[in-house]
């Protein structure tokens, strides 16, 4: 039973260009009246070959094609429009009984399929359709268009932005760099593109850096400002097993999600980062002024404290002993009043230099004040090694001392404490080696540290 809805009461809203092809000139003509009473602007076709021609010399929102003409049928319309790129929507039109030309034309890209012969409802429907798929296509190309010319925008920025930029891929590998990047590391795009980041990172901050770039879930999404040592390509042929120069950057970084659904997902990490390798030259020079003696080079007491603080630290963790030797040379006083403090200088940098070679790899050696030193021994057995180095320390620093052609001789007392046997924590270490010392073997007087344990003991002596 046809469907008896007035086609004039359901006039499509949406007005276009049509034309239409079929060399039944009676039946394109019929159509076109009727189309055109809806509003459309309608143009005729007889066969293929002049539909072709209209179809370039202007635009069409909706073709409908009769399947089998001749010169040219339907399906070479088709293909000559899918070829041209034309953005004209297709309906097709036969009066075959069997459905090979709608599986077949609806395959090849048509909207829809009107079996002949044709009625008003069911071709109105069919216009409606495609015109509002047409409509979406052209909404659709259009923010295509859009995130094109921002993507191209963003990515024009990216390129010529002044610091070094670039994004990591979900596994960490590089899938953009900017010219910046390329021009102070010495790397080409090419070369850099697919590789993981640690692959241009110093080996000691690899560490450091997967908190950064792979420890994504505990962490937020945006990191602070660190310091990260890249790896710069070496010009062929120049000093061959040398290290790689490398470059000191202030990296920000921060992680992309995209939206998918209700979930969001994980696509990449974005990085900026400064080149402060020259400004770190000064800086690393302020700082080593600051926490370094600048007679002898040695660390400062405020960065002895910071080593015996994490030196603390590992041993706890570890459950081994740690011992800190406290170092005075008594006689300094009397050797600056006496020869002057340039004399007293040149003992102080001979008595450093005669501690350096005492000293194991991987002690600590500082000069906390001006006549004491200490000395952290973060591996060591038991007590007896402590009092071994300490007499091991005293014969190398019992030598007389050349100083204008005088020899010099320096008294010295060297007091110790031991983790964890004489404290739990820093302040209590060095309290209890600077309150600890006494009488050096050699000297005739008696030379003590003035606090109230050794008044006691002396006293208890007499």
């Amino acid at each position: 039973m046809q469907n008896k809805e007035d086609p004039k009461k359901a006039k499509s809203s949406l007005k276009g260009r049509l034309l239409i092809v079929d060399d039944e000139s009676r039946h394109a003509d019929s159509l076109a009246m009727m189309v055109a009473s809806w509003g459309y602007d309608v143009h005729t076709a007889e066969d293929g070959a002049k539909a072709a021609g209209l179809l370039i010399s202007k635009p069409f929102d909706v073709v409908l094609l009769d399947l089998h003409m001749p010169v040219a049928d339907g399906y070479k319309v088709m293909d000559f429009i899918h070829k041209r790129g034309l953005k004209t929507r297709i309906i097709t039109i036969s009066g075959d009984p069997s459905m090979d030309d709608a599986i077949k034309s609806l395959k090849k890209g048509a909207d829809n399929f009107i079996r002949k012969p044709v009625t008003p409802v069911d071709l109105l429907k069919a216009i409606d359709e495609s015109l509002r798929k047409k409509v979406k296509e052209e909404q659709r190309q259009g923010v295509k268009r859009k995130i094109e010319i921002k993507s191209n925008l963003h990515r024009m920025m990216f390129d010529v932005a002044p610091n070094l930029q670039f994004l990591l891929d979900t596994k960490g590998n590089f899938r953009m760099v900017n010219t910046v990047f390329t021009k102070v590391t010495g790397y080409s795009k090419q070369e850099i593109l697919g590789r993981h980041w640690s692959s241009l990172v110093e080996g000691d901050q690899i560490d450091r850096m997967h908190h950064v770039f792979e420890e994504r879930r505990t962490a937020p999404d945006r990191f602070p400002e660190v310091e990260l040592r890249l790896r710069c390509k070496e010009p062929d042929g120049e000093n061959p097993g040398r290290k790689p120069k490398t470059l000191l950057v202030a990296l920000q970084s921060r992680r992309l999600y995209t939206q998918q659904g209700k979930k969001r997902v994980f696509f990449g990490t974005y990085g900026v980062g400064r080149d402060i390798t020259q400004y770190n030259k000064i800086e690393e020079l302020n700082k080593y002024q600051e926490f370094h003696d600048e007679l002898t080079g040695l660390p400062s007491r405020v960065l002895f404290e910071d080593y015996l603080s994490f030196a603390l630290t590992q041993a706890k963790q570890d459950n081994t002993p740690l011992c800190l030797l406290h170092v005075v040379l008594v006689d300094l006083k009397q050797v600056n009043e006496r020869y002057g403090h340039t004399a007293g200088d040149e003992c102080l940098k001979t008595i450093t230099a005669r501690l350096k070679r005492q000293v194991r790899k991987g002690d600590i050696l500082s000069r906390i004040d001006g006549s004491e030193f200490a000395l952290l021994l973060p591996h060591i057995q038991d007590e007896k090694s402590v009092i071994h180095i300490s007499e091991k320390l005293r014969i190398g620093l019992s030598n007389p001392i050349e100083v204008n052609g005088r020899n010099i001789t320096l008294d010295l007392t060297i007091g110790s404490s031991v983790f964890p046997k004489h404290g739990e924590n820093s302040d209590e270490l060095l309290r209890h080696a600077q309150t600890s010392h006494g009488f050096h073997p050699l000297s005739k007087q008696r030379h003590l540290l003035q606090t109230s344990n050794w008044i006691k003991l002396i006293k208890s002596q007499h």
